[in-house]
């Protein structure tokens, strides 16, 4: 059964490849010459996801959090569906960082112009994924809400 702490760990280990996919569109914007909005949407997506984790992280931290202890009934589900969500946008953001490291890789001639092309022909998998990581912002947002209450 998930538990808070689990979700913590969770939430840590998101946070830690949204900042590798931060580094890896920042990387990109910075190695072409024409940034699709597509990027700088992208770019801004994760960063509010990992705001979003900076705060369930800070809520976890609270030490009088009144919902540690429960793990059963509704309160029990809702961990279970928050670990769940939290491992998928886990996986999602390491095939996003995946996607964008081939993007990303060097070469010696024309490099800028290659990369371009492959940012296009990867397009679709990265709009898919901006829907993806705003879906599960706004999730994760609604959680965090309902854990407050």
């Amino acid at each position: 059964m998930a538990e808070p702490l689990s979700i913590t760990t969770g939430v840590l280990s998101l946070l830690g490849v949204c900042f590798k996919v931060g580094v890896e569109l920042k990387r990109f914007r910075d190695g072409v010459a024409v940034v699709n909005t597509t990027v700088d949407g992208l770019l801004h997506d994760v960063s509010g996801l990992e705001q979003v984790l900076e705060s369930m992280k800070g809520t976890f931290d609270q030490a009088n959090n009144p919902h540690s202890s429960q793990a059963t009934g509704h309160i029990g589900n809702h961990w279970k569906n928050l670990s769940r969500s939290l491992q998928d946008g886990q996986n999602t953001l390491i095939r996003l960082q995946e996607l964008l490291e081939g993007v990303n890789k060097s070469v010696t001639l024309l490099d800028g112009p290659r990369r371009q092309l492959r940012f296009n022909s990867a397009a679709e998998q990265i709009v898919a994924f901006r829907q993806q990581i705003q879906s599960y912002r706004d999730a994760l947002q609604l959680s965090l809400q309902t854990i407050i209450l």
